[in-house]
């Protein structure tokens, strides 16, 4: 990272705007006399070095304007220096009243007396330059910021504490067991590889697919605890998917109207379904007749339905069923899905099959056990709570990253088994401990690293 080790880098760490406080993070090696240069009860004050040479002890100070010493404001300083700070350098936050003018007059004094402006995740990319995380951990610091849902909270916390960092790296040990076992035997070519010495290899090597192979299975529901359920409400046109859509959010987000085609474009909104986060999306009615705008919106419809995690197949239960509700119910054949019939509230006009969720998006009934029915309608969302010893993979590049090293231990061992060679074996199982060495950020390129931080936000 150039500049790395000159640069002192400073980021307002809250959000800005109205708030009663808002936190301001230098980090570097020259942290503590930029942060001297502003700080004082007057422009003078002897104690600020002292302030200052105190690890993990908060002081009030006074922030002055480098250039006049006018006072900006009364501030609760807390210095944390290396090794024993997040970023492993010495790190200084200043706590100051929060608002627009304060936070931005202190960060630029501190610009003006030669600390520079931190880019997107630079605070966590030092951390993890410095040895405090590795790429798995860096990760999931932008995921615990971003959890919306419980279960998102507590896999990116469970991979915070190093759960699946561990896991790979436990694998990535025996595969360099197993690799330095067969290159043992590469310095003998003119001799056989001994039964015991196979037998043992092909052990290991089996125990490592088996362990890369369970923990890439987890991806499914990793990802759902990560980025939530793609749940999308379907049916015919006056329904009342747009109601329905309403009443789980709890506030008008979709136009309701007794008028056919209202909606002609899918509608997407965040909502929370037990422990799971939901992006609920609301979509164009089924039917035959339909003018070109509604038909476009109908179409993308289909793809929603096809990319969904779960689909709401919602019927009018207050009217017959027809050849409309016929085709919603096919489309949703060999999708994940629920059947919702709606307007409870209202005297019904049919019973029986298909078998469906009752609900009326008008009182609020049956909105719990849907929330209960989308959540049971893909299993692999259930299950415990994420813990170290059962970790899960959250991410698409973790889960590239877990199945490419298992095609390349699955290679090895057909050459193993078939004589192929021990240097093909051994070349295999290099590319394997290499693609789980890129998982935790141990052999990195620099473009992979800059892609990860540069989507945090500043100040983290």
């Amino acid at each position: 990272m150039p500049g790395y080790v000159e640069d002192t880098i400073v980021a307002l760490a809250t959000p800005p705007g109205l708030a009663a406080i808002a936190v301001l993070r230098l980090s570097g090696r020259d942290a503590r006399r930029i942060a001297a240069t502003i700080l004082g009860d007057r422009p003078d004050d002897e104690r600020v070095e002292r302030l200052l040479a105190g690890s993990h002890r908060a002081r009030l100070a006074v922030v002055r304007d480098p250039d006049s010493g006018v006072a900006i404001d009364r501030v609760l300083v807390l210095p944390m220096l290396a090794p024993r700070s997040f970023t492993g350098e010495d790190v200084i936050e200043i706590h100051c009243h929060g608002g627009t003018l304060i936070p931005d007059r202190i960060h630029r004094a501190l610009l003006a007396v030669g600390a520079r402006a931190a880019r997107p995740g630079e605070f966590t990319e030092r951390a993890f330059l410095n040895g405090k995380l590795d790429l798995c951990q860096a990760e999931a610091v932008a995921d615990l910021i971003e959890a919306s849902s419980e279960a998102g909270r507590a896999a990116a916390w469970q991979q915070l504490e190093g759960g699946l960092s561990r896991r790979v790296l436990a694998i990535r040990d025996a595969l360099l067991d197993a690799r330095a076992l067969v290159e043992a035997h590469l310095d003998f070519p003119e001799d056989d590889l001994p039964a015991e010495a196979e037998a043992e290899i092909g052990s290991s090597l089996a125990a490592s697919t088996s362990a890369i192979d369970a923990l890439a299975g987890t991806f499914a529901r990793g990802r759902l605890a990560r980025e939530g359920l793609r749940v999308t409400l379907v049916g015919k046109p006056n329904v009342g998917k747009s109601s329905l859509l309403n009443a789980v959010l709890g506030h008008e987000r979709a136009l309701v109207s007794e008028q056919p085609g209202t909606t002609r474009d899918y509608l997407e909104e965040p909502a929370a379904v037990g422990a799971l986060r939901i992006l609920l999306c609301d979509t164009a009615g089924l039917r035959g007749e339909a003018d070109e705008v509604e038909r476009a919106g109908i179409a993308r419809t289909r793809q929603r339905i096809a990319s969904s995690d779960v689909v709401v197949a919602v019927v009018d239960g207050s009217a017959p069923l027809d050849e409309h509700d016929s085709a919603v119910l096919h489309a949703c054949a060999g999708r994940p899905h629920v059947v919702v019939r709606n307007k409870s509230d209202l005297p019904a006009a049919w019973r029986g099959e298909p078998s469906a969720l009752e609900v009326s998006a008008r009182t609020g009934h049956g909105l719990d056990a849907l929330a209960s029915s989308i959540a049971a309608a893909l299993p692999q969302a259930e299950g415990p709570e994420p813990t170290d010893d059962a970790p899960l993979v959250t991410r698409a590049r973790h889960h590239v990253a877990l199945v490419r090293a298992g095609d390349a231990v699955r290679r090895a061992q057909v050459a193993l088994d078939l004589g192929q060679g021990l240097d093909l074996v051994s070349c295999e199982l290099q590319t394997a401990t290499t693609e789980l060495d890129r998982l935790v950020g141990a052999s990195d390129a620099e473009d992979v690293l800059d892609r990860v931080f540069s989507r945090f936000c500043v100040g983290k």
